[in-house]
């Protein structure tokens, strides 16, 4: 006899639940929104109570399918919390871990090396970006908050739970700070900063320089450079933006 689940309380192991036919649709959406998605859309969407939404939510954030990002609303209020697919983390920590063991013998060669490999995934993004809804590029019209903004969003849909951080004034035309809270490969973080953190950071700086892996920077592209400040809490890496000149 099947135990029965209750969602309002004393619930079940997450882990014990079969993966029905209510989560696979849950799931699905997600992955077909463009962006992060919040409960009450998918409520909508699914016909589904808000709560059964956002119990499937949670079993496939524990599975490691989604992740959770923050949705900021219009005006005051607290963010909402909104959902997006994680489709290659697997392949992304499959991929770290054969960085740690084949880059080089040396820190100084591993960390080299692991840079270039940022700059060349961020071309590999842009390439998907441009085919699916133009470029991710900097230009001479382009804000700092624009370019961070476009960046943030290529991180949730990496699974950083990053939070772009709200400046005013002139220090926000000159430089933007990127709070990344879910790093995905965290623990190969810690036993291989080298590594993970130079690839992070190459991918930062691929992002801003050259996102058409071209070799080259537009001519207009305004001068910007990235720096990374990696594990300033157990659970909290920093990016910040800068634009020079």
């Amino acid at each position: 006899m099947n135990e029965a689940v209750n969602i309002d309380g004393g619930r079940q192991r997450r882990n014990r639940l079969p993966r029905n036919k209510q989560r696979e649709r849950v799931l699905r959406l997600v992955r077909e929104h463009h962006g992060p998605v919040d409960a009450f859309n998918l409520a909508s969407q699914t016909g589904l109570h808000v709560t059964t939404v956002r119990f499937h939510l949670d079993a496939l954030c524990d599975d490691g399918a989604i992740t959770r990002t923050r949705l900021n609303r219009p005006g005051a209020g607290r963010p909402r919390t909104g959902y997006i697919a994680v489709e290659e983390r697997l392949d992304y920590r499959i991929l770290a871990e054969v960085l740690a063991m084949e880059l080089g013998q040396s820190s100084e060669t591993r960390t080299r090396r692991a840079q270039h490999a940022g700059k060349q995934w961020a071309a590999r993004l842009a390439a998907r970006q441009d085919a699916a809804d133009g470029p991710l590029q900097t230009g001479a019209d382009d804000t700092l908050e624009q370019v961070a903004s476009r960046i943030t969003t290529a991180f949730t849909t990496m699974g950083f739970a990053p939070e772009l951080s709200a400046g005013s004034g002139r220090r926000s035309q000159r430089e933007q700070t990127i709070r990344l809270h879910a790093c995905p490969v965290r623990d190969l973080a810690r036993s291989h900063p080298e590594v993970v953190c130079a690839l992070h950071l190459g991918l930062l700086q691929g992002m801003l320089a050259d996102p058409t892996g071209a070799g080259r920077r537009r001519k207009s592209a305004p001068a910007l450079s990235a720096r990374l400040a990696p594990l300033v809490e157990p659970e909290l890496c920093v990016a910040r933006l800068s634009r020079h000149g």
